[in-house]
């Protein structure tokens, strides 16, 4: 009947039969992750045509704390209030269309030496001047957070060093103020 040859045969086809769809599985597995990584791009250099995301700087306290909006209407503000209170006297960010007598505000002016509370008093209440009329009240015009309005604004116009500087002067100057005032 049926040599032990033809009994290796079927046994070799049968486990043919029983590893060709094992095999199909695994090379349908190794295609699809051949495909997977082609298109993905793993291996290949990069491209030069695709943009590069920009790392977005992290956002400070301020930017956190207050909406953008209500920073560009702060700026806005003191931006509108110079013009129409300081810039006569002061003159524009190039510190050009002052009287004389009257420091410019911008990063070439000394304004950055004092702290936010004193130049805020002098803009509320005045200042006797050094061979000059000196600097009039606008307290009878001005409101304390326009002061501050107008105070953000002019600060654009100083170096990060300067604004730095001039923080730090601010914060020393209120600590002494609460120092002084708790004895």
């Amino acid at each position: 009947s049926s040599s032990p040859r033809h009994w290796r045969s079927v046994r070799a086809m049968k486990s043919f039969g029983i590893l060709l769809p094992r095999m199909g599985v695994l090379l349908s597995i190794t295609a699809v992750g051949v495909a997977l990584a082609a298109c993905s791009g793993a291996g290949s250099p990069a491209r030069t045509s695709t943009a590069i995301p920009a790392i977005q700087p992290t956002p400070t306290v301020e930017a956190l704390v207050e909406p953008q909006s209500s920073a560009n209407e702060v700026f806005t503000l003191g931006a509108e209030l110079y013009a129409a209170n300081c810039q006569v006297c002061h003159g524009d960010s190039n510190g050009i269309g002052g009287t004389g007598g009257a420091p410019p505000h911008n990063k070439a002016g000394h304004t950055w030496h004092h702290p936010d509370a004193q130049l805020r008093e002098w803009v509320l209440n005045g200042k006797l001047g050094f061979g000059s009329p000196g600097m009039p009240a606008l307290g009878d015009k001005l409101a304390e957070p326009e002061v501050d309005a107008i105070l953000t604004f002019i600060k654009t116009w100083w170096t990060a060093e300067q604004r730095s500087s001039q923080a730090d002067i601010s914060q020393r100057y209120h600590e002494a103020l609460e120092k002084q005032s708790g004895q």
